[in-house]
């Protein structure tokens, strides 16, 4: 008797982030698997492949086609979610804490070990992978990623108090000048940082702030300002100028130009204007502390989960708050939004819960929650269509086994 492994019940979530694709289709990591949750269908289907250890961290492209998975090993799974097969395995070399796919998708940032961050573009061959740039400028284990819309700069938040703002430009280009291959950082917190995000004027579609959060419940808001003043003479730019209009030929300047030839009116942050920190906010969640964020850049709403089940929904760049309420008094271990903005997911690891809900209308999408402890006894209904377990819980819940959820739990 030939047997096919066809879904995991019991358990919808065990860490790890969640990824919306689609906005509709919520794909989470259930130990060293990965389960696919079609939130209007009400159906779970679990892939039919596995990692080598517990899956810590996803990526899904923007199109919802491909995923990256991560395990504790450190090993990845390069996945086509519509065929559910693994297009390619590939290994880093220090635990990875964050990964995220660039806006056009043709690359991935992947933050892995202490201070290293590498960018990695990937193509439809035998070797789908090739390094592009490797960042080694943060001083301790990058946190949290997050790219602009044009998928030219990248916000990378560290265990060091900072976020540093990379630019991809000069990739493309010449090495440009020692000076420009320096990040911006943005300084000012007093504890670790969980979430930093781009925030983008919806009158010009150019990136026009930066929000950062820390563990200890602090939002800063810095805005970039356009319009600052040419630099004065003496100042290195302002030399090249003059340079180039005598008629003399600097090797930095060559490099300059042929860095900013591609799109002057687009230049790097780091080359015009200024960031200035505008506004600090604060969560006043104490003691409980930050672990879990989002932001969702076309409503510029941040949702925030902390470590005593609370979570908050917050309009930026007011800082009004639209939501404050609990789900449990576990931590809440990840917390995002859908592509249109109006379904939050959140999950608790420790109780293995998960949650989509609609802040509009104030309802659960889903709302699923497996077993606490071991369970001890299983029983098949004589239709085969239900199932009944027992954990060291106390508890009994029933499970459809066609769409693998739990619809009733008795205590």
């Amino acid at each position: 008797m030939n047997y096919r492994f066809q879904n995991l019940l019991g358990a919808p979530y065990r860490g790890g982030n969640a990824v919306v694709v689609n906005n509709t289709v919520l794909i989470s990591p259930v130990g060293n698997r990965i389960s696919v949750t079609d939130l209007v269908k009400s159906e779970t289907l679990t892939l039919p492949f596995q990692s080598s250890s517990n899956i810590s961290r996803l990526a899904a492209s923007p199109d919802g086609v491909f995923l990256l998975a991560v395990d504790d090993n450190s090993r990845c799974l390069f996945v086509n979610l519509r065929r559910r097969a693994v297009l390619h395995r590939i290994t880093f070399k220090h635990p990875v804490a964050a990964a995220r796919f660039s806006p056009d998708g043709k690359l991935i940032a992947v933050a892995a070990g202490n201070s290293d961050m590498a960018v990695a573009g990937f193509k439809k061959e035998f070797f789908p992978f090739e390094l592009v740039k490797t960042f080694a400028n943060c001083n301790d284990k990058v946190t949290t990623l997050d790219w602009s819309p044009d998928s030219d700069y990248l916000l990378a938040g560290s265990k060091d108090l900072t976020v540093r703002l990379f630019c991809l430009k000069k990739l493309t280009g010449s090495s440009g000048s020692s000076g420009s291959s320096k990040p911006f950082m943005f300084l000012g917190h007093r504890e670790a940082i969980v979430g930093a995000f781009f925030g983008v004027d919806k009158k010009t579609s150019r990136v026009s702030r930066v929000y950062t959060l820390s563990r200890d419940g602090a939002i800063f808001t810095f805005n970039y300002n356009y319009d600052e003043e040419p630099a004065s003479p003496g100042t290195p730019e302002r030399k090249c100028e003059e340079e180039k209009e005598g008629g003399g030929q600097i090797g930095n300047f060559k490099k300059r130009k042929s860095f900013d030839d591609d799109d002057e009116e687009d230049s790097s942050f780091l080359h015009k204007g200024k960031w200035e920190l505008v506004k600090k906010d604060f969560f006043m969640q104490t003691p409980a502390k930050l672990t879990a964020c989002d932001y969702h850049r076309g409503l510029e709403i941040v949702v925030v989960g902390f470590s005593n089940g609370v979570f908050g929904l917050y309009q930026m760049p007011d800082f009004v708050c639209i939501h404050l309420l609990s789900i449990s008094r576990e931590k809440i271990t990840t917390a995002s939004f859908n592509e249109v903005g109006n379904w939050l997911t959140f999950g608790c690891a420790r109780l293995g819960q998960l949650l989509v809900w609609e802040w509009k209308s104030e309802s659960y999408i889903l709302k699923q929650q497996g077993h606490y402890f071991d369970v001890n006894t299983v029983a098949y209904s004589p239709d085969s269509q239900l199932l009944a377990t027992g954990a060291d819980d106390n508890k009994i819940k029933v499970w459809t086994v066609s769409s693998g959820f739990c619809f009733v739990t008795f205590s």
